[in-house]
């Protein structure tokens, strides 16, 4: 599998993994798997596309600043992304009303820094990223 996401045990918050072959396709995995962490996406129907753009920076810096957005969007417009893809400067997301799919899980609230990494190996991107709940 060249592009996928999960999520990790935790005690207190939330930890979710990504991999893909380019840094922008494994920022796109993370934001999948934090709306997975805590929603049943299976069932989401896309009711609007939003641009998110992303400055230059580290692949860190994206990624923290990448799901940071998105979580603010949940927050503002009740919507989360059920798909994510690359674009030049940023992503496009598909997104879904909270409210239509089963909460699973707790709702992510920050991101934090702690053991975060974003490294590559061999071919691939991988991300680990613990989510504040």
């Amino acid at each position: 599998m060249t592009r996928g996401h999960r999520t990790l045990p935790h005690t207190a918050d939330t930890r979710i993994q990504a991999w893909a072959p380019t840094v922008m396709e494994c920022i796109a995995e993370a934001i999948l798997a934090m709306g997975d962490s805590f929603l049943d996406m299976a069932g989401g129907v896309a009711c609007a596309e939003q641009r998110v753009r992303l400055a230059p920076g580290s692949p860190e810096d994206r990624l923290v600043a990448a799901l940071d957005e998105v979580i603010y969007r949940m927050d503002t417009t009740g919507q989360v992304p059920i798909r994510a893809t690359p674009e030049e400067d940023g992503l496009l997301l598909a997104t879904a009303e909270v409210e239509t799919m089963a909460q699973t899980g707790a709702v992510p609230k920050a991101v934090t820094l702690h053991r975060l990494a974003f490294e590559q190996r061999g071919d691939q991107w991988m991300c680990t990223v613990t989510l504040d709940v």
